[in-house]
C-alpha cells in the first residue's frame, strides 16, 4: 500500500521537519519519503492521496488508562471493541489497567491479554495489580506478571492504605525494572462519596469528598517514593492541592510524574445540576479554580500527559439513580476533542503531540516514533479547527455512557497509521 499525505504539517518537537508542512509517502508501512510540499505535485497511479490541508501528523498517540473490562465484562467492552474505540480516537496504542473479573494478577492472565490484542495493529499493554485482588493488602506476584510482559502495577482507582505496603511494591517493583501507578485518595476523609465537597454539591444534596483527600493521600505517595528513590506515576490529578505536590516533587528534582483525565478538563462540579449519571466519575469534577489550575499545569509541563480513563458501563450500571451509578465514562473516541475545545484551539499541536504521544510512551518506558525517512509508520492525523458529530451508531465502543452523545466538538481525529494499517476519519 502506498500513501501520501499531502500538505501535512509536523507535530512533534523532535523533529527536524516540525511545524514544517510537508508531503510525507508511505511505502508498505513505511516512511519512503518526507518532502517540502508541492502544491502541484504528481504521484503514480496507484498512491492514495491524502490531501492534508490544515492536518497535523503527529507521533501516533498512546493511552495511559483504558479500561477493555475483557475478561469478565464482555457485554461492557472486548479487546476488539477496545481497540477499535482506540484507533477511532487516534491512539495507536493503550495501557490497559488490571480492573477486569478476575484481575490480571497472574502472569498467565498479562499472556492471556496479550495474545487476544495480538490481532489488531492497535498495540496494547498490559498493567498488572499491584496487590492481590487490588484489595490493599498483599503485594500480588509482580515478577511473574513481569516475566508475563507487565512493566507497570497499579491497583487502578484504588489507593493503598498501607504505606509499609505501598513502600514495599515501590522498592520490589523498582528492582526488577517496573514501575508503580497510584492513585491518590484518603478514604479516610472521602468515605462513600460520590462527588466534590463544594456549596454546589450539598446544596444538591450529594455525598461530597474534598480534596484534600486526594492532596493528603498524594502528599504521602510522593514521600515514599522519595525515601524509597523510586520513581512514581500518578494518576487522576483532580485538584489544586495535588497540583502543589506535584509541582514540589518536580522543583526537587523528584522522578515523579502525573496525568489528568480529559473530562476534567472541561467539567466542574455544576455540570451535576443536570444529575446525569454519565457525569459520575472518579475523581469526580471539582471546581472552576481547579479545573483552571489543572489546564495551567498542563500547559507548564507540572502534569505530564492527558489520559482517556475509558470506562465502558453497560445501561444498567448507569441507567440508575445518581448514587447506585457506576463510576465513569467511555473517553477513547472523544479524548482530542475534549482536549481541543477546552482549550478552545488554544493548545498547540506540538504539545498535544507531548502529551498525547511522547511523554505517555516515555513514562511506561517504550519507544517514541518517529517521522523520518526508513522509520516504520506509526501517526496520528488530526485537525484541530474541524468540527466532529459524536452520533452513538459511529461510536466503536460497545456502551454509550458519555455525555456526548449527539454534541458536537472541536478537533477532529483525521486518520491513524500503523505499519500498514490505516484507520481512516478524512
Amino acid at each position: 500500500m502506498k500513501i501520501a499525505f499531502h500538505g501535512v504539517t509536523i507535530a512533534d518537537p523532535r523533529s527536524d521537519f516540525n511545524n514544517q508542512t510537508v508531503d510525507v509517502l508511505l511505502m508498505d508501512g513505511t516512511v519512503a519519503a518526507v518532502e517540502p510540499h508541492q502544491s502541484q505535485k504528481k504521484y503514480d497511479g496507484d498512491v492514495v492521496v491524502k490531501n492534508c490541508k490544515g492536518v497535523y501528523l503527529s507521533p501516533g498517540w498512546f493511552d495511559l488508562k483504558a479500561n477493555f473490562r475483557e475478561p469478565g465484562h464482555e457485554q461492557k467492552e472486548t479487546i476488539e471493541s477496545g481497540q477499535a474505540a482506540a484507533a477511532k480516537g487516534g491512539f495507536t496504542g493503550v495501557l490497559v489497567m488490571p480492573s477486569v473479573y478476575p484481575a490480571i494478577q497472574k502472569r498467565s492472565d498479562v499472556e492471556f491479554l496479550l495474545r487476544k490484542a495480538s490481532h489488531s495493529k492497535v498495540e496494547v499493554h498490559v498493567a498488572g495489580s499491584l496487590t492481590v485482588n487490588r484489595e490493599g493488602k498483599d503485594l500480588a506476584e509482580l515478577y511473574d506478571m513481569k516475566l508475563g510482559g507487565a512493566n507497570i502495577f497499579t491497583d487502578d482507582k484504588r489507593a493503598i492504605a498501607n504505606s509499609g505496603l505501598l513502600l514495599r511494591a515501590l522498592q520490589y517493583a523498582d528492582n526488577i525494572n517496573a514501575k508503580v501507578i497510584t492513585y491518590a485518595d484518603d478514604k479516610n476523609l472521602s468515605g462513600e462519596a460520590n462527588s466534590n465537597e463544594s456549596a454546589t454539591t450539598t446544596r444538591l444534596g450529594f455525598k461530597g469528598s474534598p480534596a484534600i483527600a486526594e492532596g493528603i493521600a498524594l502528599e504521602r505517595d510522593i514521600r515514599l517514593a522519595e525515601y524509597a528513590n523510586t520513581p512514581l506515576h500518578c494518576s487522576g490529578i483532580s485538584s489544586s492541592e495535588a497540583i502543589t505536590a506535584i509541582r514540589t516533587a518536580k522543583e526537587m528534582g523528584l522522578p515523579v510524574t502525573a496525568e489528568v483525565y480529559a473530562a476534567h478538563l472541561m467539567f466542574t462540579d455544576e455540570i451535576l445540576e443536570s444529575f446525569d449519571s454519565n457525569y459520575k466519575v472518579k475523581p469526580p469534577f471539582r471546581s472552576n479554580s481547579d479545573r483552571e489550575q489543572l489546564k495551567e499545569a498542563l500547559l507548564d509541563g507540572t502534569i505530564d500527559c492527558v489520559v482517556s480513563d475509558h470506562c465502558p458501563e453497560d445501561v444498567e450500571s448507569k441507567d440508575v439513580e445518581f448514587d447506585y451509578a457506576a463510576f465513569g465514562m467511555i473517553g477513547l473516541e472523544t479524548t482530542y476533542s475534549v482536549l481541543n475545545t477546552a482549550f478552545d484551539g488554544a493548545i498547540t499541536p506540538e504539545l498535544v503531540a507531548k502529551v498525547l504521544s511522547i511523554n505517555p510512551r516515555t513514562i511506561l518506558g517504550i519507544e517514541v516514533p518517529s517521522i523520518n525517512v526508513g522509520a516504520i509508520a506509526n501517526f496520528t492525523l488530526f485537525n484541530p479547527n474541524e468540527m466532529v458529530d459524536y452520533i452513538s451508531s459511529e461510536f466503536k465502543s460497545k456502551s454509550r455512557n458519555t455525555p456526548f452523545l449527539n454534541c458536537s466538538l472541536k478537533g477532529k481525529v483525521m486518520a491513524t497509521i500503523n505499519h500498514d494499517v490505516l484507520v481512516d476519519n478524512f
